[in-house]
């Protein structure tokens, strides 16, 4: 991952030898578009278009050319490679992959934006600290679904 202040013109933003340039595919994710989304992940409180930060007066992204005349504006570059070495289930396993992370995106990223108020002016040990305490939740949260399913096994 690479975040840039640009406006996606950065043409090998994460310094891609040759041979991975020429197989990669750009697919653009656009936070507002909520066709990237099911209508289950959908949530008033995570949509761009609808949310205004009070700390940065940023938003809502709600004009057609919003990512053109937004500002400041950034950019976050992703590489995903997936290989799924199975014979007859190899292309449309990665395919799926590619899709279901392309929705994973889609939605952190429509929630990160809509939770500027949160972090925005954040020390990094301030952020550190957060993520700190994130993993902590996310590891607690597995171990208890862990737990819940060898109990019914």
């Amino acid at each position: 991952t690479m975040h840039l202040a640009d406006r996606a013109e950065t043409e090998n933003a994460l310094n891609l030898d040759a041979k991975v340039l020429a197989q990669r595919v750009v697919e653009a994710i656009d936070v507002t578009n909520d066709k990237e989304l099911s209508a289950a992940a959908y949530k008033d409180s995570e949509d761009p278009k609808l949310y205004k930060a009070t700390k940065t007066e940023r938003g809502p992204l709600n004009t057609e050319d919003w990512m053109q005349t937004c500002d400041p504006v950034m950019t976050c570059y992703k590489l995903l490679s997936v290989e799924f070495n199975w014979w007859g289930f190899q292309s449309a396993t990665e395919r799926y992959i590619h899709s279901t992370m392309r929705s994973v995106f889609a939605i952190f990223h429509r929630q990160l934006f809509c939770d500027t108020d949160g972090w925005f002016g954040m020390t990094i040990e301030e952020l550190r600290a957060m993520e700190d305490e994130t993993a902590k939740k996310l590891i607690d949260k597995r171990n208890q679904e862990l737990t819940s399913k060898t109990e019914y096994s």
